[in-house]
């Protein structure tokens, strides 16, 4: 049996749920939360990325972009979706889109031949054209196989997963392995081994991270590479298009049927007038039925509702809209933010307050993380110390009225990160209240020092005494 799906058939023992870690992280961000998620399908989604690309830069965005969309789509999963296959299915739609971008770029600029790919092995190709046949199969019938030959579940398991009897499910599964022979022959279990690949050394790591930053940033976008942003935006429109789409088709299909049924209606009652014999009634002039009348109020009261629908609908799609036109005016004020250094700024603010900001400027843009205390802030720190790609240089801006005693606290938090050395300087406290803006940020580090030249501290100094 492969290593990894033993590792994966160990994790069954965690009786936490997955909607129950989703909710701790998007209230009160919880990493270590976030991080069992990643651990159970890390290997799943790895390895659909790693078969689909060629590249392990566009595998490892491709990853990081798939766990984004979880975040921004959590709200909307019903709590009883396996997510296990869902992520599955968001890492090959994720795949699919950089293979497009690539050819696209290809066209124009030829391939990249700076980008090393990833090592293949003789059934690269038919594990290419596994998860091809496991993307056309129906949902019932793909969510079987995910769960119980890439996750590594029981049959029993399973079926708990999704709610059916385990007959139905061993059912679904022999009519899954039906298909997927039909396009791939016999050599399906070969395929299926190997499936989920182990995560590279810091991919879960930086994925995390990320995941915190593109949460709690007051830029949603400016906590991630433009690689990852732009793939992660990508497939949220994809998901946004295909709500409209449905949305579309059902309003329509409603007022036509509406429209249809009130003329077929009219007709029948017009031809049913035109016909009746005038031995009833002796006159063409009769008034209309009080049957014809009620039906009619009965229609118009129908197209009353489905036009309180499409008035909805409407609304909704504008909300929709507006949302889109809100991040893009973020991304551009983002994308204006000047070069600032690759460093973490902690400032620290009101001692009633005791809430420590922490602005880290990632790929030319200004990330803003609040921790209310010293633990979450020295937790912060270590993350970003620990992470090869993460800021090496410290600085510590407070207010010229904090006391020494307030001070030394902070200092210590920041050499148990891993910092050895700050640069500290103190600032003016603001007359006016300023938002988290550029502006403000620059205002804060740059524009407004009280002494001289900001001086380096040894945070070593500041250590807990030994017990």
């Amino acid at each position: 049996m492969n290593r990894v799906l033993m590792i994966l058939r160990d994790q069954r023992a965690d009786a936490t749920t997955d909607r129950h870690l989703l909710d701790r992280f998007l209230a009160a961000r919880d990493e270590a939360a976030f991080a069992e998620l990643v651990r159970r399908y890390g290997p799943v989604v790895w390895g659909a990325c790693r078969r689909a690309l060629t590249h392990t830069q566009d595998a490892e965005d491709a990853f990081q972009a798939t766990f984004l969309v979880l975040l921004r789509r959590a709200e909307s999963l019903h709590g009883n979706t396996p997510l296990g296959p869902w992520l599955y299915r968001v890492a090959l739609m994720t795949a699919r889109n950089v293979n497009r971008t690539n050819r696209r770029r290809a066209v124009v600029t030829g391939p990249m031949e700076h980008e090393v790919p990833a090592p293949t092995t003789g059934t690269a190709e038919n594990k290419l054209d596994l998860d091809a046949a496991l993307l056309a199969l129906p949902e019932r019938y793909r969510e079987p196989v995910v769960l119980c030959h890439l996750q590594g579940l029981t049959r029993r398991e399973a079926a708990e997963r999704l709610g059916c009897p385990e007959g139905t499910l061993s059912a679904r599964l022999n009519r899954a392995f039906e298909r997927l022979r039909a396009r791939l022959g016999n050599g399906i279990p070969v395929a299926l081994v190997g499936a989920a690949v182990a995560l590279p050394t810091g991919l879960a790591t930086a994925t995390i991270r990320a995941a915190t930053v593109y949460s709690t940033s007051t830029l949603a976008a400016t906590g991630v590479s433009p690689a990852v942003a732009g793939l992660t935006d990508g497939v949220l429109r994809m998901f946004w298009m295909k709500k409209i789409m449905t949305a579309t088709v059902v309003a329509v299909l409603v007022v036509g049927t509406g429209i249809l049924g009130l003329g077929l209606t009219g007709r029948s009652e017009s031809v049913a007038q035109a016909t009746e014999p005038l031995s009833r009634g002796g006159t063409n002039n009769a008034p209309e039925e009080p049957d014809t009348m009620k039906r009619l109020e009965k229609r118009l009261a129908d197209l009353e509702k489905q036009k309180q629908l499409l008035d909805t609908t409407l609304e909704e799609l504008k909300a929709e809209k507006q949302k889109l036109e809100d991040a893009k005016r973020e991304k551009a004020e983002a994308d204006a933010a000047a070069e600032l250094g690759k460093d973490v700024a902690v400032v620290v603010g009101d001692a009633g307050k005791a809430a420590y900001t922490i602005r880290e400027v990632i790929n030319d843009r200004v990330a803003e993380i609040t921790c209310s205390n010293l633990d979450a802030l020295t937790k912060y720190l270590s993350r970003a110390f620990n992470d090869p790609k993460g800021p090496k240089k410290l600085r510590v801006i407070a207010y010229k009225e904090h006391s020494s005693d307030y001070l030394h606290p902070v200092f210590a938090a920041c050499g148990a990160a891993g910092y050895t050395k700050a640069t500290f300087s103190r600032i003016e406290h603001p007359t006016v209240k300023y938002n988290f803006s550029f502006d403000a940020y620059r205002h804060y580090g740059y524009t407004v020092p009280l002494g001289p030249t900001p001086g380096e501290i040894d945070l070593r100094t500041f250590a807990a005494p030994k017990k």
